[in-house]
């Protein structure tokens, strides 16, 4: 199936049947020079893919000329036509490699090139190893998810070696995912837009009875690069995002209400978030009236639509800026 608005000739893009059943696809918006970084960190790996499909959000002009630097045969590319927000584009992703009759396909971010130079060796070994019929996706990094309290737990540093089952692989964390999960489970939430919509398309997948695991020793090696082993993790009373990253407080806490409530039906947990979102919205004032004014906001905002249903692109995002890597 040839990729609409492809850059490349006529029937470049096909996949013949001689193709391994592993490709790759990655997500971008108006990054070129980063994309291109992390192509190169991903074909250089031990073991790569056979493809990557460039799935872009955004409408830079420079996209198509870096591009075509790459041989038609290793790279695809697919535009949007609109900035669909990442949910939008990895459910694309997801339904091209199953149409394409690719057994695996890693979910890539455009700014998160793989850590190690075997990292995707590992994974695709871990799922050898694994040999599990309701295994799912595989991936770099997890976490454990509480039901109780509707929270995210870090793994302890001692629980990383061997195999280890999780609960959610984020996007940015080297997913590889069975394609047939887009027939058996479908598509991540294209309404969600921005945020929570990893944590949203894990949670449906273990609630269809499927699995999900990462490779502990692989894992604490990311730890170890990022910095973050031995680290003990407090949550902040006072909210520490800087000001221009404050639109996100919307999407999660929108998003998090609209799925627990119309998703998981867990009404309770959608009133836990709302009941701390408002404790955030009065510390929020201590870091000043612009930051207070900002946050609150987009916090009331985020909760008055998640529970109205208010879903899609409903904010403009403020385009990321590149920070160092970190793993959790």
């Amino acid at each position: 199936m040839p990729a609409r608005n492809s850059i490349f000739p006529k029937n470049e893009f096909l996949v013949t049947e001689n193709m391994t059943k592993f490709c790759a696809f990655i997500v971008t918006f108006n990054r070129p020079h980063i994309l291109k970084n992390t192509i190169d960190a991903i074909f250089n790996q031990t073991q790569p893919p056979q493809f990557i499909l460039v799935v872009d959000n955004g409408d830079d002009p420079e996209m198509a000329t870096l591009l075509q630097t790459y041989s038609a045969d290793k790279i695809g590319y697919h535009s949007m036509g609109e900035n669909a927000g990442p949910p939008g584009a990895i459910a694309y992703g997801i339904q091209w490699a199953y149409e394409n009759n690719y057994q695996w396909v890693y979910w890539g971010d455009d700014d998160d090139p793989p850590q190690t130079p075997d990292t995707l060796e590992r994974l695709l070994n871990l799922i050898k190893q694994k040999d599990d019929s309701k295994i799912a996706g595989v991936g770099a990094v997890g976490v454990r998810w509480n039901w109780q309290k509707g929270e995210l737990e870090r793994l302890a540093d001692s629980d990383l070696h061997d195999i280890v089952k999780v609960d959610m692989i984020a996007g940015g964390q080297h997913f590889i995912l069975r394609s047939d999960m887009a027939e058996k489970v479908g598509l991540p939430n294209k309404d969600l837009f921005f945020g929570l919509d990893d944590l949203e398309y894990c949670l449906r997948l273990q609630q269809a009875g499927y699995h999900l695991y990462i490779d502990g020793d692989l894992m604490k090696e990311y730890r170890h690069l990022a910095g973050r082993l031995n680290i003990q993790q407090r949550r902040a009373i006072i909210p520490t995002a800087p000001q221009n990253t404050l639109w996100r407080r919307y999407y999660s806490t929108r998003n998090y209400i609209f799925m627990m409530r119309n998703v998981f039906h867990r009404s309770d947990l959608a009133h836990r978030e709302m009941a701390k979102s408002l404790i955030r919205c009065l510390t929020a004032w201590q870091r000043g009236i612009k930051f207070g004014i900002t946050f609150n906001r987009y916090q009331l905002g985020g909760i008055i639509d998640g529970y109205l249903g208010r879903m899609g692109r409903t904010i403009l995002p403020i385009a990321k800026v590149k920070t160092n890597f970190r793993q959790d």
